[in-house]
């Protein structure tokens, strides 16, 4: 060590800047980590919380049980449905379709009254153990759903 004055000199420089980067690294973190848990910039978490639910329309859902019959290549299916909404239904059966299946369904809300839509598969509880499950079935979502049909299921909902 020829010149110790050098590294006395530069160890403080040195320290600085290793801190520095240390700083720069940790908000850059700390920013992708608040991205990826949804926090928006400017706005705190329970605000945001209270702006979401705002703005969600309550969904007008019927109980029921009503029967309802699947149209297949196969043939018909005598199932049943649980719950009705505007936009889909949850229907019970023993053997619930594939998710993504695209089917035609009948419910028959009382013998003169009843509706045929075109209908797929958002989800299933078949692979569930039936311990676990209240009732064996799926969720559907209506698919291009006319005018008079909509009308149809509102007033129905609008009679419970």
């Amino acid at each position: 060590m020829k010149n110790p004055t050098f590294l006395v000199q530069v160890l403080p420089i040195l320290t600085i800047s290793i801190c520095l980067v240390f700083f720069i690294i940790y908000k850059i973190l700390s920013r992708v980590k608040s991205q990826a848990k949804g926090h928006v910039e400017g706005i705190k978490s329970a605000d945001f919380k209270q702006i979401s639910q705002a703005k969600m329309p309550p969904i007008e859902r019927l109980k029921l049980a009503c029967p309802a019959l699947i149209e297949r290549s196969q043939g018909f299916t005598r199932v049943g449905i649980k719950e009705i909404t505007l936009s889909g239904a949850f229907v019970t059966c023993p053997k619930p379709l594939p998710v993504g299946d695209i089917f035609q369904i009948k419910i028959i809300f009382e013998p003169e009254k009843s509706l045929t839509l075109k209908a797929d598969v958002l989800w299933n509880n078949d692979n569930m153990p039936s311990d676990q499950v209240v009732s064996r079935g799926m969720k559907i979502r209506f698919l291009q759903l006319s005018p008079d049909e909509r009308l149809f299921l509102k007033d129905i909902l609008a009679a419970s």
